[in-house]
């Protein structure tokens, strides 16, 4: 079974922040029983949603709420990235995640048609 937890990265796959690259903060079931952290992906298409931070316009005070179906989580996180994931504090943190999961993107990109 597949699992995801907060502190992973997402893409938006639906509503006018369609493509738009987040941060996971926290799952809630949709139902009364709430769950934080982990998630199986049955539980997605069950109402489940999730918090979600880029830091400047979705801050870690007021995060976007989404639908966990609505998103693509990213499981390939590059090396330099995984301990900024261990310390989100600010959302500081959260951009700079963002900017260098980006760069990471378009480095790799640009590497692959030489």
């Amino acid at each position: 079974m597949k699992t995801w937890t907060s502190g992973m990265l997402a893409v938006s796959l639906a509503g006018h922040d369609k493509g738009t690259l987040y941060v996971v903060l926290t799952e809630k079931s949709g139902s009364s029983s709430e769950k934080e952290g982990v998630s199986s992906w049955k539980e997605r298409d069950s109402g489940a949603y999730v918090l979600l931070a880029d830091g400047k316009r979705r801050t870690l005070d007021h995060p976007k709420r989404k639908k966990a179906k609505h998103i693509q989580v990213i499981t390939h996180i590059p090396e330099q990235i995984s301990p900024l994931m261990r310390e989100i504090t600010l959302d500081a943190h959260v951009r700079k995640i963002l900017k260098e999961y980006s760069a990471y993107q378009t480095e790799s990109i640009s590497g692959d048609k030489h």
